[in-house]
């Protein structure tokens, strides 16, 4: 891992749970899905997005 995404990564960590969904949201629209993407990739995304769903309807939101 470059050191620049492991910055990244570190200042994702002091994110609030909506910034995080803000940011996920944002980075969806920015880069685009490739052809490249195992099934795995495909389920490990559809997890996080339930996931990110579930948290957003337990807050309420």
């Amino acid at each position: 891992m470059s050191t620049a995404v492991a910055q990244i990564l570190r200042e994702v960590e002091q994110l609030s749970d909506r910034e995080r969904v803000e940011l996920r949201r944002a980075l969806v629209q920015q880069i685009p899905l490739s052809e490249d993407l195992t099934e795995e990739d495909f389920a490990a995304l559809a997890a996080a997005s339930f996931r990110a769903l579930d948290e957003e309807e337990a807050r309420g939101a």
